[in-house]
């Protein structure tokens, strides 16, 4: 019963590892700056 136990919490952990990272990612993403610099790319010539 413990090792059904160490397994469960051992993927507790790893859940909550990548939940965190993922959550801190997406907040770095959204509160840093967009560069101001960044330029549209032309539209590619039409060919008929």
């Amino acid at each position: 019963m413990s090792t059904a136990l160490g397994l469960l919490g051992l993927v507790v952990f790893i859940v909550g590892v990548v939940a965190l990272a993922a959550s801190i990612t997406w907040t770095v993403v959204k509160i840093s700056p967009k560069p101001k610099s960044a330029q549209p790319k032309p539209a590619a010539p039409k060919t008929d």
